[in-house]
């Protein structure tokens, strides 16, 4: 007797179900003797328990931007987690370029900052912070401002009393910082 399977999705790679197993998350067509797809994404991706709803939302998005995954060391960390086009998950930092500086944009625990901050030669002080305005700035948000100045569309936001409004997140004439427009 067959019991049901939990689908999470579709299969990038084949269009196959994506169903949840033991150790992870595997493509419908990657389970038994001969496996004609090579989608097979792990339950723990660097030292963190990934979510069925994470998977669902890879597996649609193929980035997702996350926190709490964990060094070797223990160390707490942000990443930007990708579903590659040959199946495999990259761990990626890197967001963008710099509108200033162009140096590499990374994800951290609070803010999207410029490699460059700590250059001794050409320092760089911009960033990206992750909560404006009780907002909190999405991985595209953050892509949007980076390489065209502005996101497509206003953000709700919230004053110190509750109250709602709503601007775009967009860069200053010296693209130095994130400006609400």
């Amino acid at each position: 007797m067959e019991t049901e399977k939990k689908i999470m999705g579709r299969c990038p790679l084949c269009g196959g179900n994506v169903v949840k197993t033991c150790k992870g998350y595997r493509c419908e067509h990657n389970i038994g003797e001969q496996p004609s797809c090579a989608l097979n994404i792990n339950a723990i991706i660097g030292n963190r328990k990934m979510e069925d709803n994470e998977i669902v939302r890879l597996l649609e998005e193929r980035f997702l931007l996350l926190d709490g995954f964990a060094s070797k060391e223990g160390k707490s960390f942000p990443t930007v987690i990708e579903l590659t086009d040959d199946g495999t998950i990259n761990m990626r930092p890197v967001i963008g370029k710099c509108p200033h500086c162009s140096g590499d944009m990374l994800v951290g625990s609070r803010a999207f900052n410029c490699s460059n901050y700590g250059n001794q030669q050409a320092p760089c002080t911009f960033s990206i912070w992750r909560n404006i305005g009780g907002h909190q700035v999405t991985l595209a948000e953050a892509k949007e401002i980076c390489e065209k100045g502005m996101t497509a569309s206003e953000l709700e936001m919230y004053r110190e009393d509750g109250t709602i409004y709503h601007k775009r997140l967009g860069l200053s004439p010296d693209k130095l910082q994130v400006i609400k427009i």
